[in-house]
């Protein structure tokens, strides 16, 4: 196997890069959806050509999702922008609450019982300032939540997480470096009920130990969490 080099797999052309790495890993980079492969040393054609068939599936569905973020790039957002209302609804995990605003000198947000979210800013006629301290508010939540689960899960699956990002994300809902032990997670999530949340850091968990979405990445899935399907095409009702 050549240090670098692009191969061919029946009508893909893959970038490969041998590297110290101990499994194979196979990404799919924007805007053109070029893949690049890497691969461990002393690793034979042949089992580089079957892993490639493998993950084409994996390949093509992110190659899609690719091609359709330019596409929403280029026709501009369509998502309703919060404006920091009162009587604005919010969601939290799943939980609708109705946004108050009230005057303080130093912002804070409260969620009271009652389904009701309490933001407390200097001018409670600053829309954007609620707004932040709202996102604000919901980064801390998501991040409590998540590292809970990752504190579960990760012992489950027998992976150490090094680095857990927070952004938003147009049409993913997590992703990962898994040679970096690196997972970002869509801030939107803080939105959906907790067993969504749970299916897609055991997904990703998952993909620090299978790149591909192939039979051994389902493998691990049925193994750890037997109703993931479900639990997938509830995620994908909600986009």
């Amino acid at each position: 196997m050549p240090r670098t080099g692009v191969i061919h797999v029946d009508d893909l052309a893959v970038e490969v890069t041998v590297r110290r790495v101990q499994r194979m890993n196979v990404r799919v980079h924007p805007p053109d959806g070029s893949v690049r492969l890497s691969v461990p040393r002393r690793m034979s054609d042949r089992a580089v050509l079957r892993f490639v068939r493998e993950s084409r599936a994996w390949i093509e569905h992110h190659r899609a999702r690719i091609r359709e973020e330019s596409r929403l790039a280029a026709d501009g957002p369509d998502v309703v922008i919060p404006q920091g209302t009162p009587g604005e609804l919010w969601r939290w995990f799943g939980r609708p609450l109705r946004l108050t605003v009230e005057a303080s000198g130093r912002p804070a947000v409260v969620h009271l019982p009652l389904h009701r979210l309490v933001v407390r800013v200097p001018d409670p006629s600053d829309g954007a300032a609620v707004v932040r301290a709202v996102e604000r508010w919901q980064r801390r939540e998501l991040r409590r939540a998540a590292l809970g689960l990752i504190a579960v899960w990760a012992p489950r699956l027998r992976v150490e997480v090094a680095f857990l990002g927070l952004r938003r994300m147009r049409t993913r809902w997590g992703s990962c470096i898994p040679d970096r032990r690196r997972i970002w997670l869509n801030l939107h999530l803080v939105e959906l009920p907790p067993a969504l949340l749970e299916y897609v850091v055991v997904h990703e968990l998952a993909h620090l130990l299978e790149a591909s979405h192939g039979p051994a990445f389902q493998r691990v899935m049925d193994l750890h969490l037997p109703d993931w399907r479900a639990r997938r095409r509830r995620l994908d009702a909600t986009s």
